[in-house]
């Protein structure tokens, strides 16, 4: 799946995590290059509430964009945010049987597009277990596993 339909099916909290998971550098140049202007600073639960805003509108331009820009933007956006949920990914993985190193890999990852429906239904039951189902989701529709529901 497009990395644009991903982001635009999160959750806000979910998409709030995944933003706050990129570097600030990052986050900085997309807010900037999609016209997501901060307010002016004020009390520290102003800044919050500011960033929130924030974020919001910026979940809110990318679900209805796309472009090349776009989709580059947004896969980096789930890259970051994947690498800091290795205990997931090196649970899928584990389960599967593939070699890795807390979750990473030194292989291509088309042993995905292999998996049998009920192999796939198995794996997401499993990762069910110990983590979000949101989460477990947005990893495997990224990771281009077939037979997801």
């Amino acid at each position: 799946m497009d990395p644009v339909a991903i982001t635009a099916q999160m959750t806000e909290p979910t998409f709030f995590d995944v933003v706050q998971k990129s570097p600030r550098k990052v986050r900085e140049v997309l807010f900037s290059q999609l016209g997501v202007k901060a307010k002016k600073k004020g009390s520290g639960i102003h800044i919050q509430e500011n960033r929130e805003d924030r974020v919001r509108k910026l979940h809110q331009k990318l679900s209805s964009m796309h472009s090349k820009k776009e989709s580059e933007v947004c896969r980096e956006l789930i890259r970051n945010w994947l690498y800091t949920k290795r205990p997931m990914l090196k649970s899928a993985l584990d389960f599967l049987g593939i070699p890795n190193d807390a979750g990473l890999v030194d292989q291509e990852t088309d042993f995905f597009s292999n998996l049998s429906k009920d192999r796939v239904q198995e794996l997401v039951t499993h990762l069910k277990k110990d983590f979000d189902a949101e989460h477990v989701s947005v990893y495997l529709q990224f990771m281009e596993v077939p037979h997801i529901s």
